[in-house]
C-alpha cells in the first residue's frame, strides 16, 4: 500500500471521528438546551402572571397554567383562538375586544406596551389587570407576548390611600376631604327640605404658645382628647372633623336656627368641652374660639361656607369681649382690603417705598442727645406717608412684618455705617422687633452676619420688643434674649407697666432699658399716682442695673417731673418728631 493511499485512509478515519464526536456533542448540547427550554417552560407554566403568546391573527400560540385560568382557554389547546371573547375597558371608554386595544396600540407604539388598570370581561367574569404587549424588533417570530398581572392590588391600595386622606391619622376624625365632600351632599339635602346648616370652627386659643412652652407631645394628646369629645357629641344629624391645626369643624344639620341660637349653641358646646377636659386633666385648662357659618345665609356650597366660617373664628380670635363671633357680610369687605394692602405692603418692599425715621432719645441730665428710635414709614402711592399704625397689623397677620423688620434692620445698620464713615458721634439706635421676627425667624444669625457684612458695632444697636410679647412665652424669650446679648447687643422692654411681668421673669431677662408706657406719664406732672408708679419703676430698674426712657413726652413740665423721679431719658415731640436720616443728622452735629 503506497503512501498516498494510506494517508487517504487516515483522513478518512480521523474525518469519521471527527463526526461522530460533533455529533456526540451536539447531542449533548441538544438535550441540554432542551431541558433548559422544558425548565422555562415549567418555571413560565406555574408562575403567578398569565404569559400568553398570540400570532399575528389572535391565534394562542402558548398559555401558561395562570393564563388559561385567566382567559378561560382550553387546556392543551393551541393555535387556535380563544374560545370566549376577551374585552377591555380602558378608562371610561367602551369595552372592545382585546385584538383591537393590540391594534391600536401596535399602531402607536414600535416597543412594549404597557395598560395599567385594565378593566377585562370575560362573559360574566370582571378582572383588572396590568397588560405589557411585546411586538418589539427583537421579537423575531413577528408573535405577540402578553403578560397579564393582577392589579387589584393596586386598586385596593389606592382605595385605601384615598381612605387614609379622608380620616385625620392622628384623631381619628373625618379630616377636611370627608368633610367638603359632607357639606355638599349636606346642602343638596338642606335645599329640599329647605332646612338650615350650621358650621361651627373651632380654634384653641394661644394654641402656638402653648405648643411652644409644652412641647408637640402634649399638645397631640390634648388634640386626641378634644376629638374624643366630639366623637361623644355627634348624633344624627351632627358631625365633627379636624381640618387642620388646632382647627375642629363642627357641622349640624336641619337646624331651624336663627343666628342668635346658633351664637348660643356655640358657647353651649364650648361650655360643655372645656368642663369635659377639666374632669379628665385638671391642667386642661383651654379656652377656645369659635367661628359660626350658616347655609344658606353665609354660602351655597363647602369651601364657601368653610371660608366664612374661618373669617368669622378670626373675628372671635380677636374680639377681646368674646370669643364666639359669626359671619357677617360685611367681613368679606374687610378681607377684600386686606388683600389689597397685602400685595400693596409687598409691591412697597420690592419700590423701595418704606423709608426709616429716627426720633432722638435725650439724656435728662445732660439734654443731649443720647441715642434715638428707628421708626418705618410708607410712602404709600395713594395716601402719602402713614405710620405703622395703619398697616403694621395686617403686616403681622400676613407674616410680612419679617420682611418690614428685615428691611428695618439693613437699613439701620447701614444707615450707623455711613454716620461713623461721615465722622458722626456713635449713638445708641432702637429698632423695634415683634415676637414672631424673635421666636420664629432665628433673627440672631440674621443679625450676627449683617454686623459682619457691614463692620459695625453690635454694641450701638438696642432691640426693642414690647412687654406683653416678651412674657407671652418667656422661657422662650429667655433664650433668644440671651443668644442675642452674646451677640453684643442691647434689649429693651418696650410699654413697661402694662405688660404684667413679674420681677422673676424680668431677672432672668438679659435687659438693658425699660421703656415706661405713655399711658402712665399723661399728666405725670399733675397725677399723683402715675408719679409714684413711675417713681417705683425707676427704682425697680435701677436696682436691676437697668436704665429707664420714658416716651411720648410733649410738654417741658412732664420731663421736668420726670427729671426729679430719676428718669434717664426721654423722647417725644416736644424735643423733635421723627426725622428722615438727612434731618435727624443735623441733631447729631449741634
Amino acid at each position: 500500500m503506497d503512501s498516498l493511499t494510506l494517508l487517504g485512509i487516515i483522513s478518512v478515519l480521523a474525518a469519521t471521528g471527527l463526526l461522530i464526536w460533533m455529533r456526540r456533542y451536539y447531542s449533548r448540547e441538544i438535550s441540554r438546551l432542551q431541558g433548559e427550554v422544558k425548565l422555562f417552560k415549567n418555571a413560565n407554566e406555574y408562575q403567578d402572571e398569565a404569559v400568553v403568546v398570540f400570532s399575528t391573527d389572535y391565534k394562542v400560540l402558548s398559555a401558561n397554567r395562570a393564563a388559561r385560568k385567566l382567559l378561560q382557554l382550553d387546556p392543551f389547546v393551541e393555535n387556535t383562538k380563544p374560545p370566549k371573547e376577551i374585552y377591555l375597558q380602558l378608562g371610561h371608554s367602551e369595552s372592545i375586544p382585546i385584538y383591537e386595544v393590540i391594534e391600536n396600540h401596535r399602531s402607536a407604539s414600535k416597543g412594549t406596551i404597557r395598560l395599567e388598570k385594565v378593566k377585562m370581561t370575560i362573559d360574566d367574569a370582571v378582572e383588572y389587570v396590568n397588560i405589557y404587549i411585546d411586538h418589539s424588533k427583537w421579537n423575531v417570530q413577528n408573535s405577540i407576548i402578553c403578560v397579564l398581572q393582577d392589579a387589584m392590588r393596586d386598586i385596593r391600595e389606592e382605595e385605601n390611600f384615598k381612605k387614609l386622606g379622608e380620616l385625620d391619622f392622628l384623631t381619628e376624625l373625618p379630616g377636611q376631604f370627608k368633610a367638603l365632600s359632607d357639606i355638599n351632599k349636606m346642602v343638596i339635602s338642606a335645599q329640599r327640605e329647605s332646612k338650615k346648616i350650621a358650621l361651627y370652627v373651632f380654634g384653641i386659643n394661644e394654641f402656638e404658645s402653648i405648643k411652644t412652652t409644652f412641647g408637640l407631645g402634649y399638645v397631640n394628646s390634648v388634640l386626641r382628647k378634644i376629638a374624643e369629645f366630639f366623637v361623644g357629641q355627634e348624633k344624627e344629624n351632627a358631625f365633627a372633623y379636624r381640618i387642620d391645626g388646632d382647627n375642629f369643624l363642627y357641622i349640624v344639620e336641619n337646624v331651624t336656627d336663627s343666628e342668635e341660637e346658633a351664637l348660643a349653641r356655640a358657647k353651649e358646646i364650648s361650655k360643655k368641652m372645656s368642663r369635659f377636659l377639666i374632669s379628665s386633666n385638671k391642667n386642661l385648662n383651654l379656652t377656645f374660639s369659635i367661628g359660626v357659618a350658616l347655609f344658606p345665609d353665609h354660602g351655597r356650597n363647602a369651601n364657601k361656607l368653610i371660608d366664612h366660617a374661618y373669617r368669622a373664628l378670626s373675628m372671635a380670635q380677636m374680639n377681646k369681649d368674646g370669643n364666639v363671633a359669626i359671619f357677617r357680610t360685611e367681613l368679606n369687605q374687610v378681607r377684600e382690603e386686606e388683600i389689597i394692602l397685602i400685595d400693596e405692603i409687598k409691591a412697597g418692599l420690592q419700590k423701595k417705598e418704606f423709608q426709616v425715621y429716627y426720633q432722638p432719645i435725650i439724656n435728662l441730665k445732660t439734654m443731649q442727645v443720647h441715642g434715638a428710635e428707628a421708626l418705618v414709614r410708607w410712602n404709600h402711592p395713594r395716601f402719602g406717608m402713614i405710620t405703622p399704625e395703619k398697616f403694621i397689623h395686617i403686616a403681622e397677620t400676613s407674616g410680612l412684618v419679617v420682611n418690614i423688620g428685615t428691611f428695618v434692620l439693613e437699613e439701620v445698620i447701614f444707615q450707623q455705617k455711613r454716620w461713623d464713615e461721615l465722622g458722626f458721634k456713635a449713638i445708641e439706635v432702637s429698632i423695634n422687633i415683634s415676637a414672631r421676627e424673635l421666636i420664629h425667624y432665628q433673627l440672631g444669625e440674621k443679625l450676627e452676619q449683617l454686623f459682619i457684612d457691614h463692620k459695625v458695632d453690635p454694641h450701638y444697636f438696642n432691640l426693642d420688643m414690647s412687654e406683653s410679647d416678651a412674657v407671652e412665652d418667656p422661657l422662650k424669650t429667655e433664650h433668644e434674649f440671651t443668644l442675642l446679648k452674646k451677640i453684643g447687643v442691647n434689649l429693651s422692654l418696650d410699654h413697661f407697666g402694662v405688660g404684667g411681668s413679674s420681677i422673676e421673669q424680668l431677672q432672668k431677662l438679659p435687659i438693658h432699658v425699660f421703656k415706661i408706657d405713655r399711658l402712665l406719664l399723661n399728666k405725670i406732672d399733675e397725677d399723683k399716682n402715675h408719679q409714684e408708679t413711675v417713681r417705683a419703676i425707676v427704682v425697680l430698674a435701677h436696682a436691676l442695673g437697668i436704665e429707664v426712657v420714658a416716651e411720648g413726652i410733649e410738654a417741658k413740665e412732664q420731663y421736668t417731673m420726670l427729671q426729679k423721679l430719676g428718669c434717664d431719658y426721654a423722647q417725644g415731640y416736644i424735643f423733635s418728631k421723627p426725622a428722615p436720616a438727612f434731618e435727624f443728622q443735623a441733631l447729631l452735629r449741634k
